[in-house]
């Protein structure tokens, strides 16, 4: 489970200490916006995923975030049959 921790520019991510990771955004609308705001599955797997509370990315070394997968209010990943 990722935290926000500070802001920094662009210049300064290499800074970052052992323990961080820089994620780009974007600003939409006045919010704040990671990677995507879809997630698409194979058909007739919707029902599994309506109770997805979280998102799991992966992040490329860019800072650019990937959903991969979705998990429930337990951090339980989603899998459907």
């Amino acid at each position: 489970v990722g935290h926000f921790a500070r802001l920094v520019n662009n210049s300064d991510a290499e800074k970052l200490a052992d323990n961080e990771l820089a994620l780009y955004y974007r600003v939409r609308n006045g919010q704040v916006k990671f990677a995507t705001n879809a997630f698409f599955f194979q058909e007739g797997h919707g029902e599994a995923y309506e109770e997805a509370e979280f998102g799991i990315f992966r992040v490329n070394d860019k800072g650019e975030p990937l959903l991969t997968g979705l998990a429930g209010d337990d951090f339980e990943v989603i899998a459907p049959e």
